[in-house]
């Protein structure tokens, strides 16, 4: 799996814009993450941090947009195209192992029902494997997140295995962990990879030229 070759910076569907978060949407998220901090707290770890101060969530942006340049980690800011709306986030991670990638994504508080995180994670689906050459993706979440299920689910993902007690929440009680996975072998004949045929979707590198998927 190369990372490094190129790397997509922005995705564009009918009705999503995503792109990597730079050190100047600090004000944007910290309205959302405060609007959506009791939605958020019992599900996302990253909210143990939470709050941070502006000046903090800059500097928070400034490590994910690091680690999107050096290729190990792709965390995606999600829009609502037409509004121009923050509705959530979606992110590519290489913390489980070789050749493999996790898909995680969330939803602020009044954006939920209406298939965003389905249709980001649909384009993490695509961009794994028709760019990246993973030859397996991951979905992990709290067994008691059942909105998450739906998720994976809907993609064609297969429940490998559910886990005692191997994540902790953010007030530091232990939950089973829930976890997903798709073979590069199963993608061409999913339910991803029809939805990603429907999205008439366009990526782009850093320098904004369009990159050409498989």
């Amino acid at each position: 799996m190369d990372l490094h070759s190129t790397v997509v910076y922005r995705v564009e569907t009918r009705r999503l814009a995503l792109r990597c978060w730079s050190p100047d949407d600090a004000r944007l998220v910290r309205a959302a993450i405060d609007r959506s901090d009791q939605h958020l707290r019992p599900w996302v770890p990253f909210m143990k941090d939470e709050p941070r101060s502006l000046k903090q969530t800059g500097r928070w942006l400034r490590e994910l947009r690091a680690a999107f340049d050096r290729s190990e980690n792709f965390r995606f800011a999600v829009f609502d195209a037409e509004a121009d709306v923050l509705v959530g986030e979606n992110m590519l991670l290489s913390r489980v192992g070789p050749g493999a990638l996790e898909i995680g994504y969330l939803t602020h508080l009044g954006f939920e029902g209406h298939g965003y995180a389905s249709e980001a994670s649909c384009v993490m689906v695509r961009l794994a494997f028709e760019l990246y050459g993973a030859s397996r993706l991951e979905v992990h979440h709290a067994q008691k997140n059942t909105a998450s299920a739906a998720i994976p689910t809907r993609l064609g993902f297969q429940h490998e295995a559910t886990l005692k007690d191997r994540i902790v929440d953010t007030e530091g009680q232990l939950h089973d962990l829930v976890l997903w996975t798709m073979f590069a072998s199963d993608y061409a004949s999913s339910p991803a990879r029809k939805l990603a045929g429907e999205l008439d979707m366009v990526a782009f590198d850093e320098l904004g030229e369009v990159i050409r998927l498989a």
